[in-house]
């Protein structure tokens, strides 16, 4: 399995249904836990169903992975279910009452459990939950024939890739990638002043050789020098592009303001990556050790990329609906294949301006009912519905994990 590009087919994705843990969020904690609003967590149900069921239709049942089953299958080699619990209550520090109660949970209540925090049986909170985990783009990602696991910025997210790691280095599905994981992971990285977190959400392939990375809420420089010196060492790109962005809430990842969708069409957050302004810096670095290049716009790096780029702008360019729907994730499409990509059906500006492109729309419920498949799209953008999935602050490209692309 390997990833050469964002707009290669898609072949097999990791994803999470939104779990109970979410009915757990209350007005106290929901900034502790990353959330901007309380959601209504069955219709947030519905509307991950709908997608993943859209991804099963296109890509194959048995190639959408869910995030708990994966774990599942993990906690059922005893070795690693109790380094497992062994690991978690030395990172996370909880009472022994609840270590020994995770001891005695089957595998796939335990899994359950450790990401809902909710006891199967007696349906208490005994752990934080991990609500975040629906979006899973942020817990790992294949850069070519290597897999990457991410370390979270924020502790609401930490135990999600101390999950994940396990996941990487005991589950089959992983084989492919044995000696080729890089793993932020690590004693030295969690440490609270480590200064060290990157997460999916900013690492993105846009050619086989040349990786962007933003550095931004989530992701510092500090990791983003690590990876490109490993990247490097490793001969696994050429290439390694900085794009620095404001250190704000409305553009927490790369990927909140810029996607791919083929080689010639991108959407993304005009003001800050598409004209010159001076919140935005693009710097690219070569294996080669040339001298590090400075690009006006990632618009003007990605033009040397692909000349015939339709850069097409969220919200229509025009403020404030730019601004609107770059907020309910307008710039957050993941491709399905070069030119048929997912996107939430409220954006409704953006919408228009790809269909102003020669691109047709289709709903997931649509695309069910006539069971398509993925041969029968060409320049298609498939729109989710998402009232309560965009209050979660993500959108289709969050909500995936690709582990491989053909």
């Amino acid at each position: 399995m390997q990833i050469n590009s964002e707009i290669q087919t898609l072949h097999k994705v990791i994803v999470h249904e939104p779990d109970l843990g979410i009915e757990h969020i209350s007005p106290e904690i929901a900034e502790q836990l990353l959330y901007d609003d309380i959601v209504f967590l069955p219709r947030m149900i519905d509307e991950h169903f709908q997608f993943t069921q859209t991804l099963k239709q296109l890509i194959g049942n048995g190639n959408v992975y869910e995030f708990t089953d994966l774990l599942s299958d993990v906690l059922q080699q005893d070795a690693v279910r109790e380094e497992l619990i062994e690991y978690l209550f030395e990172k996370e520090d909880f009472s022994l009452g609840r270590y020994e109660t995770l001891k005695q949970l089957a595998s796939h209540d335990l899994a359950s459990t450790l990401i809902s925090g909710i006891h199967p049986e007696t349906k208490a909170s005994i752990l934080a939950p991990l609500p975040n985990l629906v979006f899973t783009r942020d817990i790992g990602c294949v850069i070519n024939d290597h897999v990457l696991i991410c370390k979270a910025n924020k502790k609401a997210r930490l135990r999600e890739n101390f999950l994940t790691k396990f996941i990487i280095h005991h589950h089959p599905l992983f084989s492919d990638f044995k000696n080729k994981i890089i793993d932020f992971v690590t004693d030295e990285n969690i440490a609270e002043d480590s200064g060290i977190s990157i997460e999916g959400g900013d690492v993105m392939l846009v050619s086989p050789r040349h990786i962007l990375i933003g550095e931004s809420e989530r992701t510092t420089l500090d990791a983003i020098f690590e990876l490109k010196a490993l990247l490097f060492e490793k001969n696994i790109v050429d290439y390694v592009t900085v794009v620095e962005i404001p250190n704000e809430r409305y553009c927490m990842h790369l990927d909140t303001i810029f996607t791919l969708v083929s080689e010639d069409t991108c959407v993304g957050f005009s003001p800050l990556l598409f004209e010159k302004n001076d919140k935005v810096d693009v710097i690219t670095y070569s294996k080669d050790n040339a001298r590090a290049v400075l690009h006006p716009t990632l618009k003007d790096l990605i033009k040397e990329m692909y000349p015939n780029m339709n850069f097409i702008a969220c919200g229509g360019g025009i403020s404030p609906f730019a601004q609107r729907e770059q907020w309910t994730d307008g710039c957050n499409f993941v491709t399905a294949k070069a030119n048929v990509a997912y996107s939430y059906e409220r954006n409704i500006k953006t919408l228009q301006s790809f269909r102003d492109a020669n691109f047709t729309t289709i709903s997931a419920k649509r695309l069910l009912s006539e069971e398509l498949s993925l041969s029968q799209l060409d320049r298609t953008i498939i729109t989710l519905s998402s009232a309560e999935l965009s209050r979660a602050r993500g959108g289709p490209h969050c909500m995936t994990f690709p582990i491989s692309r053909k």
